[in-house]
């Protein structure tokens, strides 16, 4: 089977599995998770039982997962957005179905980091670490990372240097677009210089590891 039809069929398939959750319409955000990567993640919440989430780059689906721990009973998610935009829906939306106790959207915008590759940017950095920090102390260490932002790939790279201190031993790491060559360069490198062995799975672009220590 071609592979473009079989994404097509993963994403059917997800979005019927997905329905429990789409209690109202949402709009297709810039850059947004496909349905078959949205519900990988969705059981890697439920199956893993994760309850502290951290997500780089947010959009609809973001609201998804908020139904999803406020249905569960527990957990928290904390998005990091840098298009103001998106941002500005997202933690509308979340007002707007009563979602603020268990769901953050922070507004980032790119700027130089120290962490970053080359002359790329990353999410405005005392942002992220006054944030990241205050959820931390709030709710505990992070025991699943979603990086799905921001774009290019290559911007990813941060990602793991700043946030690795705040995931919890045996958290999960998925990162959305594994089957672009920047997202699988910064792959290689995080696999390197955090001890990760990512999976890439074709049909969700998911790649993920476990946080061993």
């Amino acid at each position: 089977m071609d592979d473009s039809v079989a994404r097509e069929l993963a994403d059917l398939s997800a979005l019927h599995r997905l329905a429990p959750l789409m209690s109202e319409y949402l709009p297709n955000t810039a850059h947004e998770l496909r349905p078959a990567a949205l519900a990988a993640v969705v059981d890697e919440v439920l199956l893993g039982s994760r309850t502290v989430v951290v997500e780089c780059g947010c959009g609809s689906s973001s609201v998804v997962l908020a139904r999803l721990l406020a249905r569960r009973g527990f957990g928290h998610l904390l998005s990091i957005e840098h298009d103001e935009r998106t941002a500005a829906f997202v933690a509308s939306q979340l007002r707007r179905e009563g979602l603020g106790h268990v769901a953050r959207v922070v507004h980032a915008p790119l700027a130089g980091h120290p962490a970053a590759l080359g002359h790329s940017q990353w999410y405005h950095p005392a942002l992220v670490h006054d944030e990241v920090s205050g959820f931390v102390d709030r709710h505990g260490l992070v025991d699943l990372l979603l990086v799905d932002g921001p774009q290019p790939g290559d911007t990813r790279y941060p990602a793991l240097p700043v946030l690795r201190g705040a995931l919890a031993p045996g958290a999960a790491v998925l990162v959305d677009d594994a089957d672009r060559p920047d997202e699988q360069t910064v792959l290689v490198r995080w696999s390197e210089e955090f001890n990760l062995r990512f999976r890439t799975t074709p049909r969700t672009s998911l790649a993920t590891a476990t946080a061993l220590d």
